[in-house]
């Protein structure tokens, strides 16, 4: 009973996420960005700013792919840009007519919409020129792209009077041996080959019963006789006594 509650109870909840998500809050986001005519602008600086100062980024370390990243997503996601980004656009026309730039949302159906930028320029004479969005979006690359590289380089230059992180050294440590205990130790490895060696070497008279041994068939005694007057193991010993 108890664990059916709390289905029930996480269902009910996921719903009601789902309801406030895509009912209030998505909605009212969208509507904010459709009309405000800077939040798109102010998004995109937000983000450039956390990620250059968040990772340190400067003209020698990789800002330029940020830049890059940036004002080719601004250009699709700001196309229609605001009053302040537009006053260029507004001066270069100027001597033509007045610029109209037009940002139609279509509302098919509950959920739906269909954005799309149109650039005009309205004649002193009341004719309009209606030009390609292509003129739009190539005024808004160069205008991202300049603007983004003057905060980047701002950015980078308060980057370099930063201070350094503090990252956390891992000291070494000095393996070197002292001259007399090197000696000591290498004199030590000396003496336990010479023992070794010496302890792989079969006496003439046991060597001869395990010759013997092993012509009779008995390989098994051979190999343990090897191994009672050697410190070998018990593969070395069954290749020794094979090769006698």
């Amino acid at each position: 009973m108890k664990k059916n509650a709390i289905v029930l109870l996480v269902v009910f909840l996921f719903a009601a996420t789902m309801v406030l998500l895509f009912g209030w809050f998505l909605p009212a986001v969208l509507q904010i960005y459709l009309h405000n005519y800077y939040i798109k602008g102010l998004t995109l600086l937000v983000i450039f700013t956390g990620v250059v100062l968040g990772k340190r980024f400067t003209w020698s370390n990789h800002i330029v792919y940020v830049i890059a990243v940036v004002t080719v997503v601004g250009m699709m996601f700001d196309t229609s840009g605001n009053p302040m980004y537009n006053k260029p656009l507004e001066w270069i026309v100027s001597p033509i007519g007045e610029l109209q730039v037009m940002q139609d949302v279509n509302n098919y159906a509950p959920g739906e919409y269909a954005i799309s930028d149109n650039i005009a320029i309205l004649k002193q004479d009341g004719g309009i020129i209606e030009l390609s969005t292509a003129w739009l979006y190539l005024y808004r690359f160069v205008q991202y792209l300049a603007l983004y590289s003057i905060v980047g380089t701002v950015l980078g230059a308060v980057n370099r009077r930063l201070p350094e992180r503090d990252y956390k050294l891992i000291q070494t440590v000095d393996e070197t041996l002292p001259a007399d205990l090197e000696q000591k130790v290498a004199a030590e490895l000396k003496r336990r080959e010479e023992a070794a060696s010496a302890g792989r070497i079969l006496p003439d008279e046991i060597q001869a019963s395990v010759w013997k041994l092993k012509q009779d068939g008995k390989l098994i005694p051979a190999i343990k006789l090897v191994r009672m007057h050697t410190n070998l193991s018990l593969g070395e010993a069954k290749q020794y006594v094979e090769k006698l």
